[in-house]
């Protein structure tokens, strides 16, 4: 039995801009044409919401052959608006942290399938509000924690799963960027540097870092963290040609974090992030040491994207990953096991707010000094 494709709703998602270029890309794809349409969409402003509505019908029609109409949506009210439209079953959200929760609360309040990138609200004060709406509700939900479904993290996780380095004993991640938080950034991304919006260093990038770490783990139980902020100003770049202005803007949010702890499972653990680093400097290193050998997963390239590939070495051999064929594997196979019901293939809203409380804990730890007991 052929099942019809899933009617989505896309809130934030304009013509241009990260959504744009890596979110909503793999939906016009062969792979998933038959499982989404994009049949609306809503943005900030009328002009923004007629010209996305204009692209993705074109790009519908497109690549299915068939005569595609996107509805537009705008402002204020668009995103109750495309919520209550009876020809969308799910709703998807990439917009700004702060505005997560009034939105996602609307898409969960028509009844809709939500999905939500992460950190799903600027706290886990929001995450769990919205958790316990959509369970009440009895929606579905995706959170978008892309690293999850990387080749590398899929194959670290088949190896730890089928006991190639025995019982857990330790692990230690390193995650560095050079931008948008820390040295410098660029006048779309200003806001992530004001720590009371929920989306800085620890809240963006240490979250879809310590979701893939538990995904393939387990959950984290205590912690005790360190967090500093050595830059307290960042250098806007030009967004022409990405050069250094002479423009600084405030930088509220810790650049750097160093945390212990264990997970469930009796294991230590160990998580550094940071940023400002100089280009050259080491992005991503992960050792996981078990009784019977060693992981080893460390990125060459030095540079921490959506599409990015490290190296995975098992007890010192390298370790062949199957190639991707796209640049945006990581994002079309999280839409994919959504489509195809594959629980436990991608993140939820209650596993956010798990992952939530793990981010927050290290700021509060952070703050206070205090080791924090999770569960």
């Amino acid at each position: 039995m052929i099942m019809a494709p899933i009617h989505l709703g896309f809130i934030g998602l304009s013509s241009q801009g990260w959504a744009a270029g890596t979110l909503a890309v793999p939906l016009f794809k062969p792979a998933l044409t038959s499982k989404y349409s994009v049949v609306a969409v809503t943005t900030s402003n009328p002009d923004s919401a007629a010209e996305s509505a204009k692209k993705y019908s074109e790009l519908g029609s497109t690549t299915t052959g068939k005569d595609i109409k996107v509805k537009s949506y705008h402002g204020a009210t668009g995103a109750e608006e495309i919520s209550a439209d009876p020809d969308v079953d799910m709703v998807a959200m990439s917009i700004k942290t702060m505005l997560h929760r009034d939105a996602a609360l609307k898409v969960i309040e028509a009844g809709k399938d939500l999905f939500l990138e992460w950190p799903a609200g600027k706290s886990a004060k929001e995450t769990e509000e919205l958790y316990e709406a959509a369970k009440k509700k009895g929606i579905k939900t995706v959170v978008g924690t892309q690293f999850c479904q990387a080749l590398f993290a899929r194959k670290v996780k088949s190896l730890v799963d089928a006991g190639k380095i025995g019982r857990i004993l330790s692990s230690t991640l390193f995650i560095s960027f050079t931008s948008p938080f820390g040295k410098y950034t660029l006048p779309v991304y200003t806001y992530v540097l004001d720590d009371s919006n929920g989306a800085g260093l620890i809240d963006i990038g240490g979250g879809h870092a310590l979701e893939m770490l538990q995904h393939v783990l387990g959950p984290i139980t205590s912690l005790t963290a360190t967090t500093l902020n050595q830059l307290p100003k960042a250098i806007l770049l030009d967004p022409k040609d990405f050069t250094p202005t002479k423009d600084r803007v405030p930088q509220t949010i810790p650049t750097q974090a160093i945390v212990s702890g264990l997970l469930q499972n009796d294991a230590a653990f160990n998580f550094h992030i940071q940023s400002g680093i100089a280009k050259n400097g080491v992005a991503f290193l992960w050792l996981i040491d078990g009784k019977e050998g060693n992981i080893c997963v460390e990125d060459p390239s030095n540079m921490v994207s959506t599409s990015f590939d490290p190296d995975v070495y098992l007890n010192g051999e390298k370790i062949e990953l199957e190639k991707d064929g796209d640049a945006l594997g990581t994002v079309r196979r999280v839409w994919d096991a959504f489509a195809d019901g594959q629980v436990g293939e991608y993140a939820t809203l209650e596993d956010a707010l798990r992952n939530r409380r793990v981010v927050d804990a290290i700021k509060e730890s952070g703050a206070t000094g205090k080791r924090i007991i999770l569960q």
